[in-house]
């Protein structure tokens, strides 16, 4: 993926010295501080991000900045490049490179992409980092919290029926994704395979209103951890191996919950938005599903409603997730067989329900359009966290058992260039 990165940003380099070239460059960036009142959690954007769980508040969540050149050679064929820098694991150029694609476009109606292009299964895939476009001061974490990947190498095709009473598109994309997290209780990093990526996605379009219905399907889901949790995984199997009845059968069922290799994850959304110059409104609903129960999977969705005034618009949403598989629980106690064995059964156990997403967000906020180009938002969210339903959150191995209640307040400054 990187080389295929620095290739291609050399190659719409080189490209700046042919005269039927026409280059525009833009960007986007959010100045954001966050504060949670919680001790030992600590709110992230989505599950990417790397934190510190002692840090109450932090400019990092939300601050980012995203630069895009786009190249124009005719009216068929041009090149988009995107870096976006922000609280990401991993800062190579490949991590950096949001976006890197070629497209061509033989009439209206056609539009074919090759490269890292963007994933269209979701509202605001396109511009989920660009907090600018949004009411929001970030997207409901309810949906776009728990999706590990913004984009895919590969290719994407687009008709667009550019029928001015009732337009209509249909997107499909085939690819792949790479992606670095961070265990915040570990500081152990994995990554995130994600092959076959397929995704189908039907848009409408009529004067104030639009709708969506998307399916994608990632068809081969691989976690590859680093040598703190494969350490414990091979601790787990040699329990297993062992051929105590109960003990060793319980030993691997944990150690296969705790293996994800080669799985398959399907995502089903409907999205409605409206907007006619006064009011907002915007809604997803989505469902997670996959064969394997230690994947994160439920069905949920957010709703969000404003009123513009003037250059303030204050806005409400309610978003919500509710998991479809229950927590894992041990058959039997291994400290039984030795007293050491209870804390690695303690610390596999957490490591499964620690991924499970159950909560609920009730948000208030105010975004304040200063100039064209610059908004200041402020956002009050209370959210209720169900017991082991922390997965979007950063948190130490101590009450994953209880319910929480936690208050988020954020400043955001949003801006375009």
């Amino acid at each position: 993926m990187l080389a295929r990165s620095v290739l291609f940003l050399g190659l719409v380099t080189s490209s700046s010295h042919i005269h039927a070239l026409e280059w525009s460059a833009s960007g986007f960036g959010t100045l954001g501080y966050t504060y949670e009142n919680e001790e030992d959690i600590a709110y992230r954007r989505d599950i990417t991000q790397s934190v510190d769980i002692d840090d109450n508040g932090t400019f990092s969540s939300d601050s980012n900045l995203g630069l895009q050149l786009d190249g124009a050679f005719n009216r068929q064929w041009s090149v988009t490049a995107q870096l976006l820098l922000d609280n990401s694991v991993s800062h190579d150029l490949d991590a950096l490179t949001e976006l890197a694609f070629v497209r061509y476009e033989p009439n209206e109606y056609w539009s074919f992409r090759a490269g890292r292009i963007g994933v269209s299964a979701y509202a605001a895939a396109d511009s989920r980092q660009i907090d600018y476009a949004h009411l929001w001061v970030r997207p409901p974490l309810e949906l776009y919290g728990g999706i590990p990947f913004n984009n895919l190498d590969g290719l994407g095709i687009s008709y667009i029926s550019n029928n001015p009473d009732f337009n209509w598109s249909a997107t499909l994309e085939y690819g792949q994704n790479r992606e670095d997290g961070e265990l915040a209780a570990s500081d152990q990093e994995y990554e995130t395979k994600l092959d076959n990526i397929l995704s189908l996605s039907l848009e409408l379009d009529q004067d104030a209103w639009q709708w969506q219905l998307s399916y994608a399907r990632v068809g081969n889901l691989t976690v590859d951890h680093g040598d703190f949790i494969t350490n414990v995984q091979t601790q787990v199997k040699g329990v297993a191996d062992l051929g105590i009845p109960g003990i060793s059968n319980d030993a691997q069922q944990v150690y296969d919950y705790f293996m994800v290799k080669d799985e398959r994850v399907n995502y089903l959304q409907a999205a409605m938005t409206y907007f006619d110059g006064v009011w907002s409104f915007q809604s997803e609903l989505f469902k997670v599903y996959a064969d394997k129960d230690s994947i994160p999977q439920g069905e949920g969705g957010y709703a969000l409603l404003g009123r513009t005034f003037g250059s303030v618009t204050p806005y409400a949403i309610y978003g919500r997730v509710r998991q479809s598989n229950d927590r894992y629980e041990s058959s039997s106690d291994w400290s039984a067989l030795n007293p050491a064995l209870g804390p690695l059964q303690a610390g596999a156990l957490f490591g499964i329900n620690s991924v499970r997403i159950e909560q609920q967000t009730y948000s208030l906020g105010v975004r304040w359009d200063l100039l064209p180009n610059l908004a200041l938002k402020a956002q009050v969210d209370h959210i209720d966290i169900e017991p082991y339903g922390y997965g979007l959150w950063a948190m130490s191995t101590e009450g994953i058992d209880k319910g929480r209640d936690v208050q988020v307040y954020t400043l955001n400054m949003n801006f375009i260039f």
